[in-house]
C-alpha cells in the first residue's frame, strides 16, 4: 500500500535544498568542519577519568566474584 504523498528520498532531499534556496539559509552540508584541539590539562582530565573507570570496572568485578 503505497500512499499518495509517499516521496522518494531524493525527491525529499530535492525540496530541501528548494527549501534552504528559497529562505536564503546557507547549505551548512558544504562548510569544512575542523578538528577541536583540546588543552594540555583537559586531555590530562580525560586520561585520569578514563584511569578511573578502568579501575572502578576491575573493583565491581572483585565485588561480584566475591559474591558468587
Amino acid at each position: 500500500m503505497s500512499t499518495k504523498n509517499e516521496k522518494t528520498p531524493i525527491e525529499s532531499e530535492e525540496e530541501f535544498h528548494e527549501f534552504l534556496v528559497s529562505q536564503g539559509l546557507k547549505d551548512y552540508s558544504k562548510i569544512p568542519v575542523e578538528k577541536v584541539k583540546f588543552s594540555k590539562g583537559i586531555k590530562i582530565a580525560f586520561w585520569f577519568l578514563r584511569i578511573y573507570i578502568a579501575v572502578m570496572i576491575v573493583l565491581v568485578l572483585i565485588g561480584f566474584s566475591h559474591v558468587i
